[in-house]
């Protein structure tokens, strides 16, 4: 008997937890496109766009992704993450030529903390709003 209501239990708690996420194409909201506007400024090599795809719980963003067309470039992925309070942007890039280039902008105090991770170099290179602040080989 035990048994049973051990199970019963596990299911009902599994069901309660379980969310429905969904997904839309969507323009950015202004929030959003500020952000990315802004970190294009200062890094031109993060793509600016105002069609994102936007992740829900309800009616409340967990996520926002964009895609973009990469043929006919250099890159063979090219992802972009805004964080749903729209203070970060995750990239992920991947070419033949640079290798896989990977990190975050994040908008801290007003400035615009850039951290890269080059692993066909080995290098790590931190910059506040468009300027190095510090390289580093992690070879």
């Amino acid at each position: 008997m035990k048994k049973y209501i051990l199970i019963l239990g596990f299911m009902f708690s599994i069901a309660s937890f379980s969310q429905n996420i969904t997904s839309k194409n969507e323009n950015a909201s202004a929030a959003q496109y500020d952000l990315l506007k802004k970190v294009n400024e200062y890094y031109p090599d993060i793509s600016l766009s105002d069609k994102v795809v936007n992740f829900y719980v309800g009616d409340k963003i967990i996520d926002t992704k964009q895609e973009f067309a990469i043929k006919n470039t250099e890159f063979t992925s090219y992802e972009l993450s805004i964080s749903p309070d729209n203070k970060r942007v995750v990239f992920n890039f991947v070419s033949e030529k640079s290798g896989k280039i990977y990190g975050a902008v994040v908008l801290v105090k007003g400035s615009y903390v850039r951290t890269t991770f080059n692993e066909n170099l080995g290098l790590v290179d931190v910059m506040v709003n468009g300027k190095s602040a510090c390289i580093q080989n992690i070879k």
